[in-house]
């Protein structure tokens, strides 16, 4: 089974079939050929499995981060171990050779959800930027990963001197990627509580904002400052668009250390890959 793309089938990704089929998207059909030649060794599960259910709608979008996520990570030195099965976090990192513990990754590409909370399609023209519904959903999805990370540890899937990291894609969330990332990266904004920009005459500063109102009651944006968080070691957050990746994937990637990690993210796990740290003594976020 060599090509990522496979015959057409029943209830397939729309998205899936355009790359596909059309001409328009040869240059995007190869890019991920070359994804999937590159992944193939280290697929998760069963090769014909991931292929399928990367086919169906709805699932075309996450199973394609899986594939650039590892890609990315190996391009950065990770030496990312093949699992026979799909039991446990998506990604198993391997480094009995050094001086640090197993490390787990979690990937997950949220969608815009379905409530009055729903993320809009982005339009031309002026408009409001639905920062808040945006914002909502990369919460959701790091609740999501973390209550997987709880379920981990109580069935002893992983251990808790294990590093565990939730890799969170906007590649399902629109057109948006990067017009989120104002007045600053967007995993700083639910991460650290980071909100609107405030401009004056004697200085610019960013807002903190540590909740946003959902109906009537609140959503946490500060997720690395809560103490009960501490076992997530970090955020891997990437705005890459299916359609707009580059080559080397983790060109894309942003690092936000957890300050308050129990098993901490090694800087030299994050060479070469942008980073941010909370600076305990200073209170600011230093990137790297």
């Amino acid at each position: 089974m060599n090509s990522f793309f496979q015959e057409r089938k029943y209830n397939e990704d729309p998205l899936y079939s355009r790359i596909r089929d059309f001409k328009q998207y040869l240059e995007n059909k190869k890019q991920i050929e070359y994804f999937w030649g590159k992944y193939k060794p280290y697929v998760q599960g069963n090769e014909s499995s991931f292929l399928s259910i990367a086919q169906k709608r709805g699932y075309f979008k996450q199973y394609w981060w899986e594939m650039v996520l590892s890609l990315g990570l190996l391009n950065i030195g990770a030496n990312i171990q093949k699992k026979n099965t799909e039991k446990g976090p998506d990604i198993f990192i391997d480094n009995s050779d050094k001086k640090f513990p197993k490390v787990y990754i979690e990937a997950i590409a949220p969608k815009e959800g379905e409530t009055e909370y729903k993320l809009p399609q982005l339009q031309l023209g002026v408009h409001k930027v639905p920062k808040k519904e945006f914002m909502l959903r990369l919460s959701g999805a790091f609740l999501e990963k973390y209550r997987k990370y709880k379920s981990y540890i109580n069935n002893n899937i992983i251990s808790e001197e294990d590093i565990y990291i939730i890799a969170i894609s906007a590649c399902n969330l629109g057109e948006y990627d990067s017009i989120m990332d104002f007045p600053c990266d967007a995993p700083l904004q639910f991460l650290f509580g980071a909100g609107d920009l405030v401009v004056s005459s004697k200085e610019s500063f960013v807002r903190y904002r540590p909740q946003i109102m959902k109906r009537d009651r609140p959503v946490e944006m500060k997720y690395f400052l809560i103490n009960e968080y501490n076992g997530i070691s970090a955020v891997l957050y990437s705005n890459a668009g299916i359609l707009r990746c580059p080559n080397n994937p983790e060109e894309t990637f942003i690092f936000v250390k957890n300050p308050l990690a129990k098993n901490p993210l090694p800087d030299s796990f994050l060479k070469g890959v942008k980073s941010w740290m909370f600076d305990k003594k200073s209170k600011i976020l230093i990137k790297k």
